[in-house]
């Protein structure tokens, strides 16, 4: 990073943090936009803060010598771990937690908060040799439209199954967590291997699958919605 002039600092992390405001926003509003903004802060900072712990790992890893397909595989399994253990840490208690899609809420949060270090990380090379102005564009598309998407969608999926399970205890909510993450390890490492071809075809493989997954999260976000209203009348009725 040394060498980099603060005036490309600045535009990577505009170009990096901008955008996942813009997701940050519809996940509010899916939300009806209950949660504290203090610990949607901390969530935010705390998803950032994931980038830094693996920035390490993932320089041990890449030095393993190991077959590419096994390296994507650890990747993926290192970043999903880190963006729920941080999250987790900082919101998953009775207290704070009180909707069973409070957990989709904090973790969408957090993953942003991940992707927007991890985009600014990405643009400050084009940006620093700014003489492409394409590769700039083209690298804060695919970031937007990718990446920002994908760890959004692979901690959604930890939440939903959490949400689903939330009547049913801790230990319930733990076995919903493990399986949440190992659907979103998959769909991260089948999101990478595309990506990985290097060819337009796997590309648009990968980004078109990944926003028909999206789609699905949300539609099944909107259910939960309608299935904590019921759990929260079956508790005042009883």
């Amino acid at each position: 990073m040394a060498g980099i002039s603060l005036q490309t600092w600045i535009f990577a992390i505009l170009g990096g943090v901008l955008p996942t405001f813009l997701w940050l926003w519809f996940w509010m509003e899916e939300s009806d936009g209950d949660a504290p903004k203090g610990l949607l802060i901390l969530g935010y900072i705390g998803g950032m803060l994931g980038v830094l712990i693996l920035l390490p790992l993932n320089s041990y890893v890449a030095h393993l010598n190991l077959p590419t397909n096994q390296i994507t595989i650890l990747y993926a399994i290192l970043e999903e771990c880190v963006k729920v253990s941080i999250i987790g840490l900082l919101a998953f208690s009775p207290r704070i937690c009180v909707d069973a899609t409070d957990y989709t809420i904090y973790l969408v949060t957090g993953a942003l908060g991940f992707s927007a270090l991890e985009n600014t990380l990405y643009l400050l090379q084009p940006i620093a040799h700014i003489t492409d102005i394409g590769s700039v564009v083209i690298t804060g598309n695919l970031r937007f439209f990718g990446a920002t998407v994908l760890h959004t969608v692979t901690v959604a999926i930890v939440g939903i199954f959490i949400g689903i399970a939330y009547p049913l205890g801790k230990f319930g909510k733990t076995i919903a967590a493990l399986l949440g993450i190992s659907a979103g390890v998959l769909i991260h490492i089948m999101f990478n291997t595309y990506i990985q071809l290097g060819t337009r075809q796997g590309t648009i493989i990968a980004i078109a699958g990944i926003w028909s997954i999206a789609l699905v999260i949300i539609m099944i976000f909107d259910r939960l919605k309608a299935y904590q209203v019921q759990v929260s009348q079956n508790v005042s009725a009883s």
